[in-house]
């Protein structure tokens, strides 16, 4: 099969969905895996900030790659792979000896969900039909479920059993790997107008307007990701040094992981309805950016909901992202995804080696408060998306 569906595929989207689930229940681990590793190897800011980094690092600069061969080749293989490797890999990071093994296995676990990412986007653009932002969301909402969820398994299956056990946890990766090859087609979309093969070469004479709402969407992607990757590194250190238990603080980082989904969920929908993009993501961050400065202005309860409610706003903004860069490149959607999913994160990530050692000498705080500083400059910018989009179209009518 080559051609996109022209009706909502319920089951590869559920396929879709549930998978980034699983596989985004591994990613995670790291994040609940924090404190315990900074107190069993004694790490700096630094260091913690460089697990999360090679993380992102890994399964984001190398997202294009992998997009351009699975537009190429066909998904199914992709999606296989992505939560058979990643499961493998991370269930592992309890049992290693040292910091460096750890990260050497995040980069070749987050490596396996690079290959996954891109192809799993592109679902929603092959099979969503009329309802590619509803698709895009669910999908999305199924990997910020298991972002949010995976943070609380593994920090249970240390509290409660041991770390030492912790390669109990790829037996979900390994059920979901059966399931997707006996019901994932081996589908290939390539499409002799946008073939992914000329997409390079064709990149460089793309529509100058184009390019700066790419470049647009990518800068707020990064915005997104460095005060995201910020909040998922450092609020377990954070609120484990307000004495909060380390489950409790799995519990927090779960609802915030799932709050943000619905939000996602919410933006997605309004999107298909009035394909206003720009708009819901400014609305987003505008909510966003004074709820997490209040967050730490306020202690206890207060702070918990502030910053969960902050994740609501902040990562309902993805979605709306993606489904802008399909509609920008259709004829190349794992790339477009990958895009989004991968290279303006990855150099997030790599920010954020820097702002780790800056967090050694300023503090998580006085770091959030500079971050929320490149948000506001983030809404300023997207005021230029509309002018630019409406020249485009013009362009488009009158060549």
């Amino acid at each position: 099969m080559n051609r996109k569906s022209s009706s909502f595929n319920k089951l590869q989207i559920s396929l879709s969905a549930g998978s980034h689930f699983i596989t985004d229940i591994y990613q995670s681990f790291i994040i609940g895996l924090i404190p315990v590793l900074a107190l069993k190897f004694d790490l700096s800011l630094f260091k913690v900030g460089l697990l999360t980094a090679t993380s992102v690092i890994a399964n984001s600069l190398f997202s294009p790659i992998f997009g351009y061969f699975s537009d190429r080749h066909g998904l199914k293989y992709y999606i296989i792979a992505g939560p058979l490797f990643t499961s493998i890999f991370l269930s592992l990071i309890g049992i290693l000896p040292n910091y460096y093994f750890i990260l050497a296995f995040l980069f070749l676990g987050n490596l396996s969900i690079a290959a996954y990412h891109p192809a799993s986007a592109a679902i929603a653009g092959h099979f969503g039909g009329s309802k590619k932002g509803l698709g895009s969301s669910i999908i999305n909402f199924g990997g910020n479920f298991g972002n949010a969820l995976g943070v609380l398994l593994i920090i249970l299956i240390v509290e409660k059993l041991n770390i030492n056990l912790t390669p109990i946890a790829m037996i979900p990766g390994i059920i979901m790997v059966i399931v997707l090859f006996k019901f994932v087609p081996n589908t290939s979309f390539r499409n002799k107008a946008e073939n992914t093969l000329n997409f390079f070469a064709k990149i460089k004479k793309v529509n100058k307007r184009k390019m700066y709402l790419l470049f647009l969407i990518m800068f707020t992607i990064y915005s997104l990701y460095i005060m995201w990757i910020t909040l998922i590194t450092y609020m377990p250190l954070y609120y484990t040094g307000a004495n909060i238990t380390l489950i409790n603080v799995g519990t927090i980082m779960l609802f915030f992981g799932m709050l943000g989904g619905a939000g996602g969920l919410f933006s997605g929908f309004l999107f298909d309805r009035f394909k206003k993009g720009s708009l819901i993501i400014q609305i987003g961050f505008v909510l966003a950016a004074p709820i997490l400065f209040f967050t730490f202005r306020t202690t206890g309860l207060i702070s918990i909901i502030l910053f969960v409610t902050g994740g609501f706003f902040l990562i309902s903004i993805q979605p709306v992202c993606i489904r802008m860069t399909q509609d920008l490149l259709p004829g190349n959607m794992s790339l477009a995804s990958s895009l989004i999913l991968g290279f303006s994160p990855g150099i997030a990530a790599i920010t954020m080696i820097f702002l780790g050692k800056a967090a050694d000498i300023i503090g998580i705080v006085a770091l959030i408060n500079y971050e929320i500083i490149l948000i506001i400059f983030t809404i300023l910018m997207l005021f230029s998306f509309p002018l630019a989009e409406r020249s485009l179209r013009d362009e488009k009518n009158n060549p």
